[in-house]
Protein backbone atom coordinates (compact mmCIF):
# COMPACT_ATOMS: atom_id res chain seq x y z
CA UNK A 1 0.00 0.00 0.00
CA UNK A 2 3.03 2.38 0.61
CA UNK A 3 4.70 1.45 -2.47
CA UNK A 4 1.02 2.82 -4.27
CA UNK A 5 0.68 6.13 -2.02
CA UNK A 6 4.50 7.07 -2.39
CA UNK A 7 4.68 6.10 -6.15
CA UNK A 8 2.13 8.60 -6.38
CA UNK A 9 4.14 10.97 -5.99
CA UNK A 10 7.74 10.30 -6.64
CA UNK A 11 7.09 8.74 -10.21
CA UNK A 12 5.01 11.78 -11.24
CA UNK A 13 6.94 14.19 -10.37
CA UNK A 14 10.11 12.09 -12.06
CA UNK A 15 7.85 11.71 -15.11
CA UNK A 16 6.59 15.48 -15.34
CA UNK A 17 10.30 16.96 -14.93
CA UNK A 18 11.83 14.79 -16.97
CA UNK A 19 8.82 15.65 -20.16
CA UNK A 20 9.02 19.36 -18.90
CA UNK A 21 12.94 19.12 -19.76
CA UNK A 22 11.99 18.19 -22.67
CA UNK A 23 9.12 19.46 -24.38
CA UNK A 24 9.23 22.89 -22.34
CA UNK A 25 12.54 24.02 -21.90
CA UNK A 26 14.01 27.38 -23.49
CA UNK A 27 16.06 26.67 -26.64
CA UNK A 28 18.40 29.18 -25.98
CA UNK A 29 18.58 27.68 -22.43
CA UNK A 30 18.82 24.37 -23.82
CA UNK A 31 21.76 25.78 -26.43
CA UNK A 32 23.75 26.86 -23.12
CA UNK A 33 22.98 23.81 -21.39
CA UNK A 34 24.28 21.11 -24.22
CA UNK A 35 27.34 22.63 -23.90
CA UNK A 36 28.06 22.15 -20.56
CA UNK A 37 26.77 18.65 -20.62
CA UNK A 38 29.05 15.40 -20.82
CA UNK A 39 28.39 13.24 -23.48
CA UNK A 40 25.15 10.72 -22.91
CA UNK A 41 24.21 13.19 -20.53
CA UNK A 42 19.95 12.86 -21.96
CA UNK A 43 20.04 9.31 -21.00
CA UNK A 44 21.69 9.93 -17.68
CA UNK A 45 19.20 12.20 -16.54
CA UNK A 46 16.06 9.41 -18.00
CA UNK A 47 18.08 6.69 -15.84
CA UNK A 48 18.02 9.37 -13.12
CA UNK A 49 14.70 10.11 -12.73
CA UNK A 50 13.80 6.25 -12.96
CA UNK A 51 15.41 5.34 -9.89
CA UNK A 52 12.29 6.62 -7.63
CA UNK A 53 9.83 5.04 -10.08
CA UNK A 54 11.92 1.56 -9.97
CA UNK A 55 11.14 1.95 -6.12
CA UNK A 56 8.22 2.41 -6.80
CA UNK A 57 7.32 -0.77 -8.51
CA UNK A 58 9.55 -2.73 -5.73
CA UNK A 59 8.61 -4.94 -3.10
CA UNK A 60 7.25 -8.04 -5.13
CA UNK A 61 10.68 -9.63 -4.04
CA UNK A 62 9.41 -10.07 -0.40
CA UNK A 63 6.67 -12.44 -0.96
CA UNK A 64 9.11 -15.37 -1.37
CA UNK A 65 9.94 -14.92 2.45
CA UNK A 66 6.51 -16.04 3.16
CA UNK A 67 6.56 -18.95 0.43
CA UNK A 68 6.76 -21.33 3.36
CA UNK A 69 2.96 -20.17 4.73
CA UNK A 70 1.69 -19.92 0.71
CA UNK A 71 -0.12 -23.04 -0.67
CA UNK A 72 1.16 -24.26 -3.66
CA UNK A 73 3.68 -20.92 -3.57
CA UNK A 74 5.16 -22.62 -7.25
CA UNK A 75 2.06 -21.65 -8.35
CA UNK A 76 0.87 -18.86 -6.53
CA UNK A 77 3.63 -16.65 -5.83
CA UNK A 78 4.34 -15.78 -9.54
CA UNK A 79 0.49 -15.33 -9.85
CA UNK A 80 0.40 -12.93 -6.99
CA UNK A 81 3.48 -11.04 -8.46
CA UNK A 82 2.01 -10.22 -11.78
CA UNK A 83 -1.17 -9.55 -10.48
CA UNK A 84 -0.01 -7.46 -7.65
CA UNK A 85 2.35 -5.57 -10.40
CA UNK A 86 -0.40 -5.66 -12.89
CA UNK A 87 -3.17 -3.79 -10.00
CA UNK A 88 -0.43 -1.26 -9.22
CA UNK A 89 0.29 -0.43 -12.92
CA UNK A 90 -3.60 0.49 -13.61
CA UNK A 91 -3.62 2.45 -10.79
CA UNK A 92 -0.48 4.52 -11.86
CA UNK A 93 -1.68 5.31 -14.98
CA UNK A 94 -5.55 6.32 -13.34
CA UNK A 95 -4.07 8.25 -11.51
CA UNK A 96 -1.39 10.12 -13.95
CA UNK A 97 -4.62 11.05 -16.12
CA UNK A 98 -6.70 12.23 -13.30
CA UNK A 99 -3.34 14.87 -12.31
CA UNK A 100 -2.85 15.47 -16.41
CA UNK A 101 -6.87 16.08 -16.82
CA UNK A 102 -7.07 18.05 -13.19
CA UNK A 103 -3.91 19.74 -12.53
CA UNK A 104 -2.56 19.95 -16.47
CA UNK A 105 0.75 19.65 -17.50
CA UNK A 106 2.22 22.92 -16.44
CA UNK A 107 1.37 22.48 -12.65
CA UNK A 108 1.99 18.85 -12.76
CA UNK A 109 6.20 19.84 -13.87
CA UNK A 110 5.78 22.53 -10.98
CA UNK A 111 4.61 20.72 -8.34
CA UNK A 112 6.08 18.17 -5.67
CA UNK A 113 2.70 17.26 -4.06
CA UNK A 114 0.36 16.17 -6.43
CA UNK A 115 -1.43 13.46 -4.46
CA UNK A 116 -1.80 16.62 -1.99
CA UNK A 117 -3.28 18.93 -5.04
CA UNK A 118 -5.49 16.65 -6.66
CA UNK A 119 -7.32 16.18 -3.71
CA UNK A 120 -7.43 19.63 -2.82
CA UNK A 121 -9.09 20.40 -5.87
CA UNK A 122 -12.23 17.54 -5.24
CA UNK A 123 -12.33 18.15 -1.59
CA UNK A 124 -10.58 22.10 -0.96
CA UNK A 125 -8.64 22.56 1.84
CA UNK A 126 -9.50 18.85 3.99
CA UNK A 127 -8.14 17.27 1.42
CA UNK A 128 -4.71 17.93 2.06
CA UNK A 129 -5.62 16.67 5.47
CA UNK A 130 -6.80 13.39 4.58
CA UNK A 131 -4.11 12.99 1.65
CA UNK A 132 -1.84 13.13 4.75
CA UNK A 133 -3.85 10.33 6.85
CA UNK A 134 -3.60 8.30 3.79
CA UNK A 135 -0.17 8.60 3.69
CA UNK A 136 0.21 7.98 6.89
CA UNK A 137 -1.73 4.43 7.29
CA UNK A 138 -0.11 3.36 3.97
CA UNK A 139 3.27 4.03 5.23
CA UNK A 140 2.30 2.21 8.44
CA UNK A 141 1.16 -0.65 6.43
CA UNK A 142 4.49 -0.65 4.61
CA UNK A 143 6.45 -1.24 7.88
CA UNK A 144 4.38 -3.50 9.01
CA UNK A 145 5.39 -5.51 6.03
CA UNK A 146 8.55 -4.99 6.43
CA UNK A 147 8.75 -6.10 9.85
CA UNK A 148 6.96 -9.28 8.80
CA UNK A 149 8.84 -10.34 5.83
CA UNK A 150 12.35 -9.30 6.53
CA UNK A 151 13.38 -11.40 10.15
CA UNK A 152 12.00 -14.62 8.41
CA UNK A 153 15.67 -14.09 5.98
CA UNK A 154 17.04 -14.21 9.37
CA UNK A 155 14.96 -17.19 10.46
CA UNK A 156 16.01 -19.01 7.38
CA UNK A 157 20.11 -18.19 7.70
CA UNK A 158 19.94 -19.09 11.26
CA UNK A 159 18.25 -22.85 10.14
CA UNK A 160 20.88 -22.83 7.66
CA UNK A 161 23.92 -22.30 10.33
CA UNK A 162 25.14 -19.27 8.67
CA UNK A 163 23.19 -17.06 11.84
CA UNK A 164 23.44 -17.38 15.86
CA UNK A 165 20.52 -19.72 16.90
CA UNK A 166 18.93 -16.73 19.03
CA UNK A 167 17.86 -15.51 15.40
CA UNK A 168 15.29 -17.98 15.07
CA UNK A 169 14.18 -17.68 18.67
CA UNK A 170 10.08 -17.71 18.25
CA UNK A 171 8.31 -16.77 21.51
CA UNK A 172 5.82 -19.45 21.79
CA UNK A 173 2.82 -17.66 23.17
CA UNK A 174 2.91 -15.37 20.27
CA UNK A 175 4.91 -17.03 17.65
CA UNK A 176 6.64 -14.06 16.98
CA UNK A 177 10.92 -13.33 16.71
CA UNK A 178 11.28 -11.77 19.16
CA UNK A 179 15.21 -10.91 18.89
CA UNK A 180 15.19 -11.26 14.87
CA UNK A 181 12.49 -8.22 14.91
CA UNK A 182 14.15 -5.74 17.72
CA UNK A 183 17.45 -6.34 15.48
CA UNK A 184 15.73 -5.41 12.25
CA UNK A 185 14.64 -2.62 13.85
CA UNK A 186 17.27 -0.93 15.42
CA UNK A 187 19.52 -1.64 11.95
CA UNK A 188 16.52 0.67 9.99
CA UNK A 189 16.84 3.45 12.86
CA UNK A 190 20.50 3.10 12.80
CA UNK A 191 20.49 3.59 9.07
CA UNK A 192 17.88 6.13 8.86
CA UNK A 193 20.15 8.35 11.72
CA UNK A 194 23.35 7.67 9.43
CA UNK A 195 21.99 8.72 5.95
CA UNK A 196 19.86 11.69 7.33
CA UNK A 197 17.46 12.40 4.56
CA UNK A 198 14.96 10.83 2.27
CA UNK A 199 16.78 10.86 -0.83
CA UNK A 200 20.09 9.46 0.74
CA UNK A 201 18.13 6.43 2.24
CA UNK A 202 16.48 6.01 -1.08
CA UNK A 203 18.99 6.08 -3.22
CA UNK A 204 20.86 3.82 -0.71
CA UNK A 205 18.21 1.55 -0.68
CA UNK A 206 17.83 1.66 -4.25
CA UNK A 207 21.85 0.64 -4.66
CA UNK A 208 22.22 -2.25 -2.42
CA UNK A 209 18.82 -3.60 -3.25
CA UNK A 210 19.13 -3.66 -7.18
CA UNK A 211 22.70 -4.80 -6.59
CA UNK A 212 21.75 -7.83 -4.17
CA UNK A 213 18.49 -8.90 -6.60
CA UNK A 214 21.32 -8.76 -9.76
CA UNK A 215 23.68 -11.36 -7.79
CA UNK A 216 20.30 -13.31 -6.66
CA UNK A 217 19.12 -13.79 -10.41
CA UNK A 218 22.42 -14.70 -11.21
CA UNK A 219 21.74 -17.70 -9.26
CA UNK A 220 19.50 -19.20 -11.35
CA UNK A 221 22.29 -19.83 -13.70
CA UNK A 222 24.13 -21.29 -11.18
CA UNK A 223 21.86 -23.98 -10.11
CA UNK A 224 20.54 -24.61 -13.71
CA UNK A 225 23.94 -25.78 -14.45
CA UNK A 226 24.34 -28.16 -10.91
CA UNK A 227 20.41 -29.42 -11.82
CA UNK A 228 20.69 -29.93 -15.12
CA UNK A 229 21.11 -33.64 -14.98
CA UNK A 230 18.83 -33.78 -11.70
CA UNK A 231 15.64 -34.51 -12.81
CA UNK A 232 14.37 -31.74 -11.07
CA UNK A 233 10.77 -30.97 -12.14
CA UNK A 234 9.44 -28.22 -9.79
CA UNK A 235 9.30 -24.57 -11.04
CA UNK A 236 11.11 -23.04 -13.99
CA UNK A 237 11.39 -20.02 -15.30
CA UNK A 238 9.98 -19.35 -18.73
CA UNK A 239 12.07 -18.13 -22.05
CA UNK A 240 15.53 -18.38 -20.64
CA UNK A 241 18.07 -17.43 -20.14
CA UNK A 242 16.81 -13.96 -21.85
CA UNK A 243 14.30 -13.07 -19.02
CA UNK A 244 17.14 -13.37 -16.45
CA UNK A 245 19.33 -11.63 -18.09
CA UNK A 246 17.07 -8.40 -18.98
CA UNK A 247 15.84 -8.26 -15.50
CA UNK A 248 19.55 -8.07 -14.51
CA UNK A 249 20.29 -5.46 -17.23
CA UNK A 250 17.59 -3.65 -16.05
CA UNK A 251 18.55 -3.53 -12.22
CA UNK A 252 22.56 -2.86 -13.11
CA UNK A 253 21.28 0.46 -15.11
CA UNK A 254 19.50 1.44 -11.48
CA UNK A 255 22.70 1.01 -9.75
CA UNK A 256 24.50 2.80 -12.39
CA UNK A 257 22.32 5.72 -12.29
CA UNK A 258 22.16 5.73 -8.04
CA UNK A 259 26.19 5.93 -8.44
CA UNK A 260 25.83 9.00 -10.81
CA UNK A 261 23.20 10.56 -8.83
CA UNK A 262 24.99 9.63 -5.55
CA UNK A 263 28.40 8.75 -5.19
CA UNK A 264 28.19 8.68 -1.70
CA UNK A 265 25.22 6.16 -1.27
CA UNK A 266 26.22 4.16 -3.65
CA UNK A 267 30.02 4.23 -2.72
CA UNK A 268 28.58 3.08 1.11
CA UNK A 269 26.29 0.38 -0.06
CA UNK A 270 28.90 -0.98 -1.90
CA UNK A 271 31.04 -1.34 0.74
CA UNK A 272 27.92 -2.87 2.93
CA UNK A 273 27.21 -5.30 0.09
CA UNK A 274 31.18 -6.72 0.03
CA UNK A 275 31.35 -7.00 3.69
CA UNK A 276 28.53 -9.71 3.88
CA UNK A 277 31.21 -12.25 1.69
CA UNK A 278 33.70 -12.34 4.39
CA UNK A 279 30.83 -11.46 6.98
CA UNK A 280 28.96 -15.46 5.88
CA UNK A 281 31.48 -17.01 6.30
CA UNK A 282 32.53 -15.78 9.66
CA UNK A 283 29.65 -16.06 11.06
CA UNK A 284 29.11 -19.53 9.21
CA UNK A 285 32.70 -20.42 11.46
CA UNK A 286 31.26 -19.13 14.72
CA UNK A 287 27.91 -20.69 14.23
CA UNK A 288 29.62 -24.33 13.27
CA UNK A 289 31.79 -23.60 16.09
CA UNK A 290 29.02 -22.96 18.60
CA UNK A 291 27.41 -25.99 17.67
CA UNK A 292 30.07 -28.46 18.01
CA UNK A 293 29.20 -29.83 21.64
CA UNK A 294 32.37 -30.55 23.26
CA UNK A 295 32.64 -34.58 24.36
CA UNK A 296 32.51 -35.59 28.11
Amino acid sequence: AYEITYGDWSSDVCSSDLCSAIFMADPASASTSAVAAPPGSFLTMIGISLISVFFTYGGYQNTMNLGADIHKPQKNIPRGILTGMAIVITLYLLINFAYFHVLGFEKMSQSKLLASELAGAFLGPKGYAITSIAIFISVMGFINTSLISNPRIYYAMADDGILPHIFKKVNSKTQVQEFALIFFTALMIMGMVWLGTFEKILNYVMFIDSFSLVTAAGTIFIFRKRMKDSGYSGFRIKLYPWIPLLFMAMLLSVTYSVFISDKQAALFGLIIFAAGYPLFYLLKKISSRNSVKPQS
